[in-house]
């Protein structure tokens, strides 16, 4: 599984009540190795983009890393909820963290999942708040979230 890394996690900040997208993509990057932790370019140009979706990274090569959208079907009793769950699990078998679009308060928030617990759940990290009071949250729950739902897209890299 790739590693939870707390100070580089809780640094980052969601700078912009709608930059939940590009600041998972920060996240990712600067977990990885390949952007510092200052880096925040993706949120400055995204900025408060209610419009955007993982759809703005799909097949986006940054700073060495292809990204691709992943499961775009409608939420559903067809969603392919096995062949999503498979996929992140070989994602995080291969030490990759993968980029999930969740349901917070009302509105879908993404969250980062790095770790498969037990059978049948995922452990994620999120970013609750922007700026100086942006926190670090736990979610311990996502397979049963995204079961909740009925599907989700995710956002992986390569």
């Amino acid at each position: 599984m790739p590693a939870f890394k707390s100070e580089i996690v809780d640094s980052h900040q969601q700078l912009f009540d709608w930059s939940c997208i590009p600041s998972a993509v920060e996240l990712v990057l600067k977990l990885t190795g390949q952007v510092s932790t200052n880096y925040y370019d993706l949120q400055e140009d995204w900025q408060n983009n209610m419009g955007g979706t993982f759809a703005n990274f799909d097949g986006l090569d940054l700073y060495g890393l292809q990204f691709s959208h992943k499961f775009k079907a409608k939420r559903d009793d067809s969603f392919p909820l096995t062949d999503l769950f498979d996929t992140i699990s070989n994602e995080l078998t291969e030490q990759r963290y993968v980029i999930v679009s969740l349901p917070c308060s009302g509105v879908f928030h993404t969250a980062i999942i790095y770790d498969n617990v037990q059978d049948n759940e995922f452990i994620a990290f999120t970013k609750l708040g922007k700026g100086l009071t942006c926190s670090t949250a736990q979610l311990i729950e996502v397979w049963s979230a995204i079961v909740d739902i009925k599907g989700t897209d995710i956002l992986v890299y390569k």
